[in-house]
């Protein structure tokens, strides 16, 4: 890890320690000479450790992650395509549990796919919508804020979610979280 000069050159502006035991001036000026130079070593110690623990993976450690893209339709609605057969598969079965009515089914499906993939805005914001209907307020805003940030430039999503947010805070009283919520269902409501 390469660092700017100036940072390698700082620990020589750090004022000198004072000796704890007295000295002759010759001994004191060796001292302080060689100060600077330890402390220039240790630093540069602390670097190279640091610098062994940002390493970069190697491409066998890295984990290839489902790439799932949501796109609004006319209806309102928002529709997610994905390349992972697992993530098909576990939000048809949710789907298919949450129209039977079974809800804690369909979470568990849900869940199961958020291990597969954390960061799928689609399953955040489905788990939300179950929650709120379970009347979990603020399990319900918590996934929905999750999804949100997955959201990206998805308006349909977001506006999806923030209606699920001001709800939750309304089931919770929280009277000023719901008018911040309000505000932002009405940013994202026309756009």
């Amino acid at each position: 890890m390469a660092l700017p000069m100036a940072a390698l050159a700082m620990p020589d502006a750090l004022p000198n320690p004072t000796p704890r035991v007295r000295m002759t001036v010759e001994h004191r000026n060796t001292v302080m000479i060689q100060a600077p130079s330890l402390r220039l070593l240790s630093v540069l110690l602390g670097l190279s450790v640091v610098a062994g623990c940002a390493s970069t993976p190697s491409s066998d450690d890295t984990v290839k992650r489902p790439v799932v893209t949501t796109a609004p339709l006319a209806d309102g609605s928002v529709r997610g395509d994905t390349d992972n057969e697992r993530i098909v598969e576990l939000w048809a079965a949710a789907e298919k549990a949450r129209a039977a009515g079974e809800d804690a089914l369909a979470l568990e499906y849900l869940y199961d796919g958020l291990d597969v993939d954390p960061r799928n805005g689609l399953f955040w914001s489905r788990a939300a919508e179950i929650q709120l209907r379970n009347a979990e307020p603020a399990i319900a805003e918590n996934n929905a804020i999750k999804s949100n940030s997955f959201a990206g430039e998805n308006d349909a999503l977001l506006y999806r979610n923030w209606l699920m947010i001001e709800q939750a805070r309304d089931l919770r009283g929280d009277l000023l979280g719901t008018r911040s919520a309000h505000k932002k269902v009405q940013e994202y409501q026309y756009r």
